[in-house]
């Protein structure tokens, strides 16, 4: 019997063992196939580096590349406009979908923004170490914390490929003085949404509960206090690396005016808002519509104070001509329809707040 249960667990260490062993030498292949990628990228510069003597490399720091959201239709876009406008530029997408292909990437692009990807000029750089800006890994502390880990993964970006000129398109500052400072990089970046701002600040003092701010925070004095120390402290931070850009792209004013007051330098702070493809809108006929209008919206099912009650949807309509048809929802039921009868028909004569 003793001799069995001895064999037993030796079968299943020496299983284990192999198990692991298995998965480690899988990892360091793939490791060693994403960095020959980047040392063939690395060599695919130099060439043309000795034959085009004005090549300029643009690294574009995204990421999330392949999400195939809003800003990655700016990305790409980007990336379009600036190879049409300079021929003797060489774009680099620091991404870390490592689980897809160039191939794949480019043919999403393709097929959700309509843009077509130039190949010859457009190089990715895979990198391993994405998981250090993951949310899900930084339950407390998340934007500290998450800012912290974009440095490795900027590290790995800048060891892979050094560019001329180096544009972050997803907020990850605190990497921008390293691609200027160690990389030598001229340096700018392209803000969706600031990571901190007045506005966050404001709720954490005002002890309002909201998505930044827990309800226990909100309700201890001590909690609060510690909580506006440490987002003034990292709006400090947050600040000083932003002034490392020498170019800021901002999408809306909304945005230009939270990172005017935390980064400074008003004349390097362009807005210039996202493109938004109309084409396709653009060919559907006029003819034979009815006036009615569908809006649909986000809606937030929890009470504005935590107390996590359902709540109506309340939008205030503009003034519209008599006889147009409005359809709209109380909570989710325009995001879950699936046909008109869970909407609601109504013909406002004046601005309603319902």
């Amino acid at each position: 019997m003793a001799v069995t249960c001895v064999l037993w667990w030796l079968a299943v260490c020496g299983g284990a063992v192999c198990g692991v062993g298995l998965a480690a030498v899988c990892l360091l292949a793939v490791v060693a196939r994403r960095r020959a990628h980047a040392h063939a990228v690395s060599l695919q510069l130099a060439k043309l580096r000795a034959t085009q003597p004005d090549l300029t490399v643009v690294g574009f720091f995204h990421p999330y590349c392949n999400a195939g959201g809003g800003g990655e239709r700016v990305l790409w876009a980007a990336i379009n406009a600036l190879q049409e406008r300079h021929p003797h530029v060489h774009c680099i997408v620091y991404t870390g979908d490592i689980d897809a292909t160039e191939e794949a990437i480019v043919a999403q692009v393709k097929q959700r923004f309509g843009q077509v990807v130039d190949r010859k000029r457009t190089s990715f750089a895979f990198l391993q170490t994405r998981e250090w800006v993951e949310a899900k890994y930084y339950p407390s502390f998340t934007m500290l914390r998450q800012s912290l880990g974009s440095l490795v993964l900027g590290w790995e970006a800048l060891c892979s490929v050094q560019p001329d000129v180096f544009l972050d398109t997803m907020g990850y500052a605190f990497v921008l003085p390293m691609f200027r400072f160690l990389g030598g990089s001229k340096v700018g970046c392209y803000v969706h949404y600031p990571t901190v701002s007045t506005d966050m600040l404001r709720r954490v003092q005002t002890r309002e509960a909201s998505f930044n701010n827990a309800g226990d925070v909100s309700a201890s004095t001590w909690k609060t206090s510690l909580k506006v120390f440490y987002y003034r402290a990292f709006a400090l931070c947050y600040g000083l690396v932003g002034r490392a850009a020498t170019v800021v792209l901002v999408n809306s004013s909304w945005t230009s005016g939270h990172i005017k007051e935390l980064w400074g330098g008003v004349a390097r702070i362009h807005t210039v808002f996202p493109p938004c493809d109309t084409t396709s809108l653009a060919e559907l006929p006029l003819a034979d519509r009815n006036n009615e209008i569908v809006s649909v919206a986000q809606a937030n099912t929890k009470e504005k104070k935590g107390e996590g009650g359902p709540t109506d949807i309340r939008v205030a309509w503009l003034p519209l001509h008599v006889g147009h048809t409005i359809y709209y929802s109380r909570r989710h039921e325009v995001a879950q329809a699936h046909t008109p009868s869970t909407l609601c028909t109504r013909r406002p004569r004046r601005p309603e707040l319902f």
